[in-house]
């Protein structure tokens, strides 16, 4: 037997306002971290964390990492990090890859933080980009790679990461005229795929 349809309006009624009401109370919390009261914005974004909303994820991950609301854990924000990361939120990649880089949270693992700063490389975030050429020029976590450094490094300079140029600087000098012009034909190839995209958004 089909249920009435009215009952169907209603749970797809249901259905549409549960999202809204969440994206209400994400701003809530939003406006309380913007006004420094971290207590309110972790009493409004805890519960939606909880409930598995990425943004919510993220900012609990940031809360505990900068000790905003919340005693500063880096553990703590490493959880929450991997649940939003997890759920493809590339700002909490990113700074899950910054934590295994710098042992915060967890064990030091360049391998794992050149996974997740390629991960939000690859979706033009130009922090993620620059740390990845950063692994690439040292030889951590991947095999050094002054090629990749500088295409990474470049395509993180073109998304405003002034540090990119320094890289690029530095291993241009290692290279031989073959390396460099091999390095070139990547930068622009990465420019094309992981810059241009994701410019002005």
């Amino acid at each position: 037997m089909k249920p009435p349809l009215a009952s169907c309006i209603a749970a797809f009624l249901c259905f549409l306002i549960v999202p809204a009401t969440y994206a209400a109370d994400f701003a809530k919390g939003l406006d309380a971290l913007d006004r420094g009261d971290y207590a309110e914005a972790v009493k409004i974004i805890r519960p939606l964390a909880e409930s598995g909303d990425v943004r919510a994820q993220y900012r609990m991950g940031t809360m505990y990492a900068l000790g905003n609301g919340v005693p500063r854990d880096y553990a703590q924000a490493a959880t929450w990090l991997k649940k939003a990361a997890a759920q493809g939120n590339v700002h909490a990649q990113n700074d899950l890859g910054v934590l295994y880089d710098l042992g915060r949270g967890v064990a030091s693992d360049p391998k794992e933080a050149a996974k997740w700063y390629r991960m939000a490389a690859l979706q033009g975030l130009g922090a993620a980009q620059l740390g990845l050429a950063s692994l690439y020029q040292e030889g951590q976590g991947v095999p050094r790679d002054l090629t990749e450094a500088f295409a990474w490094a470049n395509a993180a300079s073109q998304l405003g990461e002034a540090q990119g140029q320094k890289i690029q600087d530095a291993v241009s000098k290692l290279m031989t005229p073959a390396q460099y012009q091999q390095a070139q034909k990547l930068a622009d190839e990465y420019s094309q795929k992981y810059v241009q995209p994701f410019q002005g958004r």
